[in-house]
């Protein structure tokens, strides 16, 4: 992304901030004419001293009565410049910690409604990370920019018609010294651009790599991997200064010459000027007028080197953030999109296709029927498109061929939230906050009243371990559930479901972190409810599916068997086949 759409893409982030943004820029540039008066009325003070001490006799109320209106101007321009520089101060930080904050929000809700293959991309830490430092750079160009950068460059812009109209020999020499001064920086610039890339690459990789080993600490420790881990972050920190160096040298270059560059302006400036005073061209006042602008106007360019080195270090941090908010940030709703109500939950996959790349079909041409009230099993090897299946229903991702209907209306007809509402799914990956398990279970029903909680956690058979914790349903779940044990953490995720009470529940692989016993009153609780909703299982344990309505066995993307528990027992197949390998051996079905 080139430096100036950069630019452009921070300053439209400003949303409702712009009115603001444009009184700052005008009071900016009332600011910048303020402070150029005061270097015209000095230059004008000492030409009137000038004029009155070449007189033979100095008349005092005549000096005073020619210098008073140029003193009083000087004042009330002084005045003017400190009242209007700290009101643009307050406002400019006003509009940067707001804005900060408005960005951030957004940011947020955007990576949660990313595609799950996208997330899967990107390391939760890496995304942490772009979010904080993107919108920490965000601010911080803002805050400079409106309260000192803007004057910076409104200043050159007001600068040179000014001293063209006082003397054009000095506005010419102005001129080039402000082409050159840009110039070295511009050339800066393109040394460090890359170097920085380099930098912000390494900064993303060392945080992604202590976000990861923060998250496995167990692991680490069991492992004896505290000095191996301490170590990769030693070499990444390095790799970090090695990259950083070369591009603070190329700054500490510019810095060097920006801080001589004010001393040769004014010694030119005034060379030149004594130069056009013998030829009678300039006056001493204007001599000194063009002091003051090279020194201003030095100043004011350093102020632009500045905001330019601090926009070169964050410029990949905010690349990094616009490519991430770029990302399509969830499958598209149609315009016409309608809230579905609660739905009876007959399902029709026609002909669904799906595949993460062109080489291979996650689900291939799946077609079946599921009818209100039904439970199907889908059962099948790892990576067979079990999981894609359903989760193109719920859709997380949609169908690139063919369609899926329930009660007979596509579900891309349908609002994503209104479609989301009808569908409660556990997850094979129990996923829980670090809140009280009463919020992890309202999560599933915001306003479920505490009785209903404890109902939903007795279907789910958690009910007991639950008021057995140190604060019963206000205990923290800890992160990830980790306060709980896996048993634990999986029937809060189905008490969570069923206190959704949706009219269809997609069970992931929900009982395979329960213990024989627990698992089957889970099993049992599930007989309770599946009578009122549509429920498709996903299970590698085949004895938990024995009561399914209908068996789909799913291999490479495509359905090869379908029929009842009984009935692919019953025959040779693939079916039959996971049946021995996993010891149930039961006699067959006549």
């Amino acid at each position: 992304m080139p430096w100036l759409r950069l630019y452009a893409r921070v300053l439209a982030l400003l949303g409702a901030q712009k009115r603001t943004g444009w009184w700052l820029a005008l009071a900016n540039l009332f600011l910048v004419c303020a402070v150029f008066a005061e270097p015209i009325l000095f230059g004008r003070v000492i030409d009137v001293l000038i004029r009155q001490t070449s007189d033979a006799t100095i008349h005092s109320n005549v000096l005073w009565s020619a210098l008073t209106p140029l003193l009083s101007a000087w004042v009330l321009v002084g005045l003017f410049a400190i009242v209007s520089g700290v009101l643009v101060a307050l406002f400019a930080d006003r509009l940067a910690h707001a804005q900060r904050h408005v960005v951030l929000r957004d940011y947020f809700e955007h990576v949660l409604q990313l595609p799950t293959h996208h997330r899967d991309l990107k390391h939760s830490g890496r995304l942490m990370k772009i979010m904080l430092q993107g919108t920490d750079a965000l601010w911080s160009i803002w805050l400079s920019f409106f309260r000192d950068h803007l004057a910076a460059f409104l200043a050159i812009v007001v600068l040179i018609p000014v001293a063209f109209f006082l003397n054009w020999q000095m506005a010419c020499l102005l001129l080039a010294l402000c082409v050159l001064f840009v110039a070295m920086t511009t050339f800066v610039l393109r040394q460090t651009d890359v170097l920085q890339r380099t930098v912000e690459h390494h900064h993303s990789a060392l945080a992604e790599h202590v976000a990861d080993t923060l998250g496995n600490v167990a692991l680490v420790q069991s492992f004896t991997r505290v000095q191996q881990e301490v170590g990769t972050l030693k070499t990444l920190s390095e790799q970090v200064l090695r990259a950083q160096f070369p591009a603070l040298s190329w700054w500490a270059v510019i810095t060097v010459l920006s801080r001589s560059a004010t001393t040769l302006a004014v010694l030119a400036m005034l060379l030149l000027g004594l130069w056009l005073f013998t030829h009678g061209q300039i006056s001493i006042g204007e001599i000194v007028t063009f002091i003051g602008f090279a020194g201003l106007i030095i100043g004011r360019l350093e102020q632009a080197v500045g905001f330019a080195n601090r926009l070169s270090l964050e410029a990949p941090k905010l690349r990094e953030f616009f490519e991430v908010m770029d990302v399509n940030a969830q499958v598209p709703e149609a315009p016409n999109a309608r809230e579905p109500g609660r739905l009876r939950g007959a399902i029709t996959f026609d002909a669904v296709g799906f595949g993460y790349d062109e080489r291979r079909q996650a689900v291939d041409a799946m077609s079946f029927q599921v009818m209100p009230g039904q439970t199907v099993a889908l059962v099948g090897p790892s990576g067979a498109g079990k999981t894609t299946a359903l989760a193109l229903l719920y859709r997380l991702f949609d169908p690139q061929h063919g369609a899926i209907l329930i009660d007979g209306i596509d579900i891309r007809q349908f609002t994503l939230s209104g479609l989301r509402r009808n569908i409660g799914v556990v997850f094979q990956e129990t996923l829980l906050f670090n809140r009280s398990v009463a919020e992890n279970l309202r999560v599933g029903n915001p306003q479920a009243t505490e009785e209903q909680l404890r109902q939903a956690a007795s279907q789910a058979c958690a009910l007991e371990f639950i008021e057995q914790l140190p604060h019963g349903f206000e205990s923290l779940a800890g992160e990830r559930g980790r306060s709980l044990s896996g048993g634990e953490r999986q029937r809060l995720s189905i008490a969570r479901a069923l206190l959704k009470d949706p009219p269809i529940l997609i069970l992931d692989e929900a009982t395979s972190a329960l213990d024989p016993k627990t698992e089957a009153a889970v099993v049992q609780a599930f007989e309770r409810v599946r009578q009122a909703r549509t429920t498709l299982v996903i299970a590698h344990r085949l004895s938990t599916i024995k009561r399914a309505d209908v068996v789909l066995v799913v291999v490479d993307g495509k359905i090869v068997q379908a029929g009842s528990f009984d009935e692919l027992h019953a025959k040779e197949g693939y079916f039959s086949d996971m049946l021995k390998s996993q010891f149930i051996l039961e006699p067959r079905s006549a």
